[in-house]
């Protein structure tokens, strides 16, 4: 027992004595090739030949132990082998790391009004009463921002002061319908998500109707839903066709009181063959070429359905829109007021306006801090009118009656004075010109 205990001792010495080569780029030569470390046999049950013959190098005819593969971890600054580089900071970056105010809507019951920010891919809800200043930043009540909210290009805003909810669309990405209770904050997750056709913009909602009703660009199409709606539920309702003259819509109101839906057209139009959740991939209609139509504002019957035409349409010169983005309705007051993006004003119509009709009174200046407006609300309570920009750091608010190049009576900041903002918007692209030292840069 203690001569087989002394060439068991042995064995197990050379065993634990032997090292696995180093690694190395080059296959191992099955020659040298380690001993098998997964043996489980005891000292009593030693294989024939002796307890010795567990350490006795294999003959050079039997195949080379495969040794078990490391993992592969991709994140690992040594990987991939042989590879130079690693996490590096880039030399300089372009980017702007404040909020943008974009779409903007007013509930004049509970004191609030609510922005979407594209830049930051955030929701902000102020106090009516927020009392901004030229110098100073304006926080915010509530910031829904993270990526829970499943906020992106955030677009067009609405309000529903009786549910006390906001609602904001994903416009070029994300293709939702997002709603949120008003005590909403931080990297919250949304009440509900519609899946909405690709390219909507604005939204409006109907108390009266119990629905919601949406723009969609690329369709040149309005789709109505039941308020509630969620998932993948279908509209109840689609205005669309040749003879709506919906060019590329955006902003919208809906006028429940008289059976109405307005709407801001910029003019592009083109045929796009349908690929919503909706509509077949497969269509024989004949192909219309793309062309350009002047901006427009068109009313539309609230229960039209289809191809139909609209009630009445301002569109020409006298008009003054250029690039018409979000609009607000007036009640109290019969007017539509439209955030004139193309010239940096505001611009305000009856409502019952049509043809080449004049705006009853202009808001545009340098004075008015008015800059690529794309949100309009009005304050009915204060009699107050809040214009979103998008060309700076801030949102703007006058008396409701304000008229051509006038002081605001307040500013509401998201960012320092004089702190410049990109005016990126869904940038997919970037070029160099060599020539002129300069990027370029698609929106």
């Amino acid at each position: 027992m203690s001569r087989r205990m002394i060439v068991a001792l042995a064995g197990l010495v050379a065993l634990v004595t032997v090292r696995a080569p180093a690694p190395r780029a080059s296959a191992p030569d099955p020659e040298l090739a380690a001993p098998e470390a997964g043996s489980d046999f005891c000292l009593d049950d030693a294989p024939p030949g002796g307890p010795a013959a567990a350490a006795a190098p294999r003959p050079a005819t039997d195949p080379p132990a495969k040794a078990a593969p490391e993992p592969v971890n991709v994140l690992d600054d040594k990987w991939p082998p042989g590879a130079l580089g690693g996490e590096y900071e880039p030399v300089r970056t372009i980017h702007d790391p404040f909020p943008t105010f974009d779409g903007l809507a007013v509930d004049t019951v509970n004191g609030r009004v609510v922005m979407s920010d594209e830049n930051r891919h955030s929701l902000l809800a102020y106090d009516l009463a927020a009392a901004g200043s030229a110098d100073k930043v304006t926080e915010p009540a509530r910031q829904v921002f993270g990526p829970s909210t499943r906020l992106g290009f955030a677009a067009g805003v609405a309000v529903d002061p009786q549910r006390k909810e906001m609602y904001t669309v994903n416009n070029d990405g994300g293709d939702a319908l997002l709603a949120y209770p008003y005590d909403a904050h931080g990297n919250a997750a949304p009440a509900r998500v519609l899946t909405v056709p690709h390219q909507s913009w604005g939204v409006a909602l109907s108390q009266e109707k119990d629905e919601v009703v949406l723009t969609v660009q690329q369709s040149n199409s309005i789709v109505f839903y039941p308020r509630g709606a969620k998932g993948l539920e279908r509209p109840r309702r689609t205005i669309a066709g040749m003879k709506t003259l919906l060019h590329d819509p955006h902003g919208i109101v809906y006028d429940a009181a008289h059976n109405e839906v307005v709407v801001a057209n910029h003019g592009n139009w083109t045929k796009v063959r349908p690929y919503t959740l909706y509509d077949p991939l497969v269509t024989n209609e004949p192909y219309e070429p793309g062309r350009f139509h002047p901006p427009a504002l068109t009313v539309h019957a609230a229960d039209a359905d289809g191809d139909a035409a609209p009630l009445r349409r301002i569109v020409g010169e006298r008009t003054k829109l250029n690039w018409p983005m979000g609009i607000a309705y007036d009640a109290a007051h019969g007017e539509i007021a439209v955030a004139n993006y193309g010239d940096s004003s505001i611009l305000f119509f009856a409502r019952t306006a049509t043809g080449d009709a004049a705006p009853v009174r202009v808001l545009r200046g340098a004075l008015t801090g008015i800059l690529g407006p794309v949100g309009v609300g009005i304050d009915t309570s204060k009699d107050e009118l809040w214009v979103a920009n998008y060309g700076d750091h801030t949102a703007v608010v006058f008396p409701r009656t304000a008229a051509g190049n006038v002081k605001p009576a307040r500013v509401v900041r998201n960012a320092p004075p004089e702190t410049p903002t990109c005016g990126f918007t869904n940038v997919s692209a970037a070029a160099f010109d060599s020539k002129r030292g300069a990027i370029l840069v698609p929106n």
